[in-house]
């Protein structure tokens, strides 16, 4: 399991996980619960990708949009 980008934004990372689910490429959202209960705290949501054999597939699928890519 590897990180793939964080983000404050919640809809940017449920974008995303969106497009990711859509290539087959299985993934999971940490932290979202946190950052949406604790507004002006510095945590963030976090996308996961879960067999670390996609995670190249899933950088490739979403480098455009990765405001701080791993």
């Amino acid at each position: 399991m590897r990180q793939l980008f964080s983000s404050a934004d919640s809809a940017t990372i449920g974008l995303a996980q969106s497009r990711l689910e859509a290539a087959g490429i299985s993934s999971e959202i940490r932290n979202e619960a946190v950052s949406q209960v604790m507004v002006g705290f510095p945590f963030v949501s976090e996308l996961w990708i879960l067999r670390d054999e996609d995670y190249e597939d899933a950088r490739r699928l979403l480098s455009p949009e990765l405001p701080n890519s791993k």
